[in-house]
């Protein structure tokens, strides 16, 4: 396995490889993954996630893009728990999309999500020098606004109907982190 880009108390983060390929396809093709993924409506396959990997190599400064995404994984394990990344970055204002998924559902409810944005957190604000990162997430994913609410996200305003997810529509939640308040926590 590659050597970690960052790590947290309990997992590691890396840039995504081509050998990763399957794995991802695999799990963004589970419904139960890619139900709350604004991308989740489409299907996968390994050709395009290695091409979209291909795409996640180079470091946003050098080619302006405005994308950094790893993979994450359990420390001691080579196997990816699933995927965060920093989307959208302004660099004139100084403030980006923050997104997460964890693509092992038997691995949900361990507070690995929670940890994955404090790290996230803690990149953007402490290395990136941002000022705010936000996310979108669905009114109805209770495990997701828990786990980002713990790690000092704040609800900041409802888009309703915004997503159409299993023959419905759901709210969005806005949700961020101003540095002054992450600043506080530490």
């Amino acid at each position: 396995m590659p050597a970690p880009f960052l790590e947290s108390e309990r997992l590691w983060y890396r840039c995504p490889e081509p050998a990763d390929a399957p794995e991802i396809t695999g799990y963004l093709l589970d419904p139960r993954v890619r139900r709350n993924l604004a991308i989740g409506r489409f299907p996968f396959s390994e050709a395009g996630e290695a091409k979209w990997i291909e795409a996640q190599a180079k470091p946003p400064l050098f080619d302006g893009a405005t994308d950094i995404t790893l993979c994450v994984g359990i420390r001691g394990e080579t196997r990816i728990l699933g995927g965060t990344g920093l989307h959208k970055i302004n660099w004139l204002h100084r403030h980006a999309q923050w997104g997460v998924y964890i693509g092992r559902p038997d691995q949900w409810g361990k507070g690995y999500g929670r940890e994955v944005a404090r790290a996230m957190l803690r990149y953007a604000f402490a290395t990136l020098n941002l000022n705010r990162v936000m996310l979108r997430v669905n009114a109805d994913n209770t495990g997701g606004i828990k786990a980002y609410e713990a790690a000092g996200f704040v609800r900041e305003g409802v888009l309703r109907q915004a997503m159409f997810v299993d023959g419905r529509y759901v709210d969005n939640l806005v949700m961020a982190v101003l540095r002054e308040q992450w600043r506080d926590t530490q």
